[in-house]
């Protein structure tokens, strides 16, 4: 005859047993952290993005710049749909920047700045 075994011992005696070991990482964290936006590749070597973030980066990219309103207008997207499609500009190198003057907020592409 068998030893009862209650279900609880079953179980932790299964979970020991399916659990892998613990790998150790080979960097510390600090040192696996991404490389920051400032350090990505300029604007004048990235590929032009192509479609409507192509079209989002002409429009911003003209001496006027554009404006949230118009980027929403020109692409159809939501306000925030356009002001996430402005930070994968920013994370795949281009220098876009918001500017206020009196009568208006617009975002411009700025002059690429090498490190």
């Amino acid at each position: 005859m068998k030893p009862h075994i209650s279900k609880s011992s079953r179980a932790a005696a299964q979970k020991a047993q399916s659990r892998r070991p613990v790998v150790k990482r080979s960097r510390p964290k600090a040192e696996r952290a991404r490389a920051p936006v400032a350090a990505a590749a300029t604007a004048a070597n990235q590929k032009h993005p192509t479609g409507k973030l192509g079209r989002v980066l002409n429009a911003v990219a003209a001496t006027q710049g554009a404006s949230l309103d118009e980027l929403v207008e020109l692409t159809g997207w939501q306000p925030h749909t356009a002001r996430a499609a402005l930070t994968r500009l920013r994370q795949r190198g281009f220098a876009v920047d918001l500017r206020e003057t009196a009568d208006r907020k617009a975002y411009h592409l700025a002059e690429a700045v090498s490190q």
